[in-house]
């Protein structure tokens, strides 16, 4: 004898459609999938390190407005020649001012290389590596200067078994990192555009004493 289905009746489909959102909503409260968590931690990182770009792209674009300045400048040392050595108040304001300048100039040089300078792991020696697998440890396997003390058939062994929970602790150990370091560089590149301004400052306040001065002499 064939048994034959009944079919589901209102009460049967509301009863296993809260069954589902109580799944769901359990699973939500709770801790994320190894795989969910892996897949966060990665695309988080992918944009820090965009972050990273983009503060070296802003720097460099910092140092351009700098040399174009620092060109102006140059320009009026050399068109001023020996009227910056002759005395007299102009000649001695403008002294003042190239040397205001330049101090400025040097300093926000040295906050230019401050971001753009590299920043995170160094070099170290395979001693000081993990070698047998841990749950839930970073086995420091996503990092150049971790991979590249290591011999090659021990690092294909790690990753033969390697665990999920290894990658997501060693990716956020990452973003912790890269984190950090946008911090550095972020402080530093604002640093360096006040820099910018105050050069701008300096620079049209030492056009205005050149133009004046020529000026009085004419």
């Amino acid at each position: 004898m064939t048994a034959t289905l009944e079919p589901l009746t209102d009460d049967d489909k509301e009863t296993k459609r809260a069954a589902r959102e109580a799944r769901r909503a359990e699973c939500d409260a709770g801790p994320m999938r190894p795989e969910l968590r892996y897949r966060a931690l990665l695309s988080i990182l992918k944009m820090e390190t965009d972050f990273l770009d983009l503060a070296d792209r802003k720097a460099r674009f910092a140092l351009m407005i700098m040399s174009a300045l620092n060109a102006v400048a140059l320009v009026i040392v050399v068109r001023g020649g020996t009227a910056l050595t002759a005395p007299g108040p102009w000649a001695l304001a403008m002294r003042v001012e190239l040397a205001l300048y330049g101090a400025a100039t040097l300093y926000y040089i040295r906050q230019a290389i401050e971001s753009l300078r590299p920043r995170g792991k160094v070099d170290r020696s395979a001693a000081h590596l993990p070698r047998e697998i841990a749950p839930g440890e970073s086995m420091q396997v996503l990092f150049h200067a971790d991979i590249a003390p290591r011999d090659r058939d021990e690092f294909r062994g790690l990753w033969q078994h390697l665990r999920l929970d290894n990658l997501t602790t060693e990716l956020a150990d990452q973003l912790h990192m890269v984190s950090r370091i946008n911090v550095l560089k972020f402080a530093a590149l604002g640093r360096l555009y006040q820099g910018v301004g105050v050069m701008t400052v300096l620079l049209t306040v030492l056009l205005l004493t050149a133009a004046l001065s020529g000026s009085l002499a004419g």
